[in-house]
């Protein structure tokens, strides 16, 4: 019996607010702000970030919404902590258009950080990105159904992986190739879509993962709606079941609002028999939390510890019940998938 832990998470997109607190010694150094993070993504044989804004740093010019350019700093920051590969396909990727994902693609190259939904050519594109955990072979995808610059350079459709009007026959055949010719034991779909700041999916999402399932992927990761949404078995007509997380939420933004300021480490046991078979243990979550109250610390927690020490949560639109926001996020996420573990 071969075994992996899979890791995954939210989204990184630093405003202004955030970056301009995290200078040490003349560098963007945001470890401190994030310490939570690292051990869970430590945990992980294969650990998995949505980098939502481009990382063409200082020389190009930082940005903040609603055009994002961060620091190089977060993606070394992010690598330091374990992260294995970066999801960099959303309504972000082209802000700065073709001259900005390239700038942000050298600096990836230039760390060692992995990256894919976001190429630099059309071989970037189409090389596979499969990684090998304990003898299981994991294949990761990554796709945006929004993009805020639709002006895309003639014949450079790699610089976005897009699912245009839900359609996913492209990713079907990605996945048939994976699976045929590479021996991917899992696919993972990370996919940008749904409603900003709604916290259940739309029938929209819904039905995109319900086809992303059917066209063979094993485990669904959403990203866009910037807080977290359910997760769901879904068994589709090949009478198989994929693993959607309908949204993840934010890891680490400066977004104000008790639901957009938490986030949550997704992990997942996977394993392999003898004879092949892959089986996806039930999904468990560590919820986080980003107190950036008077907008000013910017500071990550694990959710625990904060409403442990914290009766109540203070937001620039109120304060809230701290044990009432957690139950009202265990009913919410849990109410497909009464066994999702949250911690």
């Amino acid at each position: 019996m071969s075994q992996m832990k899979l890791v995954a998470t939210g989204d990184v997109l630093l405003h202004d607010r955030v970056y301009d607190k995290c200078i040490k010694n003349g560098k963007y150094d945001f470890r401190d702000k994030m310490a939570p993070v690292k051990e869970l993504l430590q945990a992980g044989d294969l650990s998995i970030v949505n980098l939502e804004s481009i990382v063409a740093g200082e020389e190009f010019g930082l940005a903040t919404y609603p055009r994002f350019n961060n620091p190089i700093e977060i993606a070394e920051n992010l690598k330091e902590f374990g992260t294995d590969i970066v999801t960099n396909a959303n309504n972000h990727s082209f802000d700065f258009g073709e001259e900005g994902v390239l700038k942000s693609i050298e600096n990836l190259e230039k760390i060692g950080l992995p990256y894919v939904g976001s190429h630099k050519s059309k071989a970037d594109k189409d090389t596979f990105r499969i990684f090998e955990r304990n003898g299981i072979k994991v294949a990761v995808l990554s796709y945006s159904t929004v993009s805020n610059n639709k002006d895309f350079p003639k014949g450079k459709r790699y610089l976005l992986n897009r699912i245009i009007g839900g359609s996913t026959i492209p990713v079907r055949k990605t996945i048939e190739r994976l699976k045929e010719e590479e021996k991917v034991d899992v696919v993972i779909a990370a996919v940008h879509f749904g409603p900003e700041y709604a916290l259940n999916p739309s029938s929209f999402q819904v039905n995109l993962a319900t086809s992303l399932s059917d066209a063979g992927a094993d485990i669904i990761l959403g990203h866009h709606p910037h807080v977290l949404q359910p997760a769901q078995w879904i068994l589709n007509s090949r009478a198989n079941k994929s693993l959607a997380i309908y949204s993840l939420g934010n890891l680490y933004t400066g977004q104000f609002g008790v639901y957009r300021q938490i986030g949550g480490v997704l992990s997942l046991d996977i394993s392999k028999n003898e004879d092949g078979q892959v089986t996806i243990g039930q999904p468990e979550m560590d919820l986080t939390f980003v107190d950036d109250v008077n907008n000013t610390e910017f500071q990550m927690h694990l959710f625990r510890d904060y409403i442990e020490e914290n009766r109540h949560i203070k937001t620039d639109f109120g304060t809230f019940d701290s044990l009432e926001i957690y139950t009202e996020l265990k009913n919410r996420l849990t109410q497909w998938v009464p066994d999702f573990k949250l911690r």
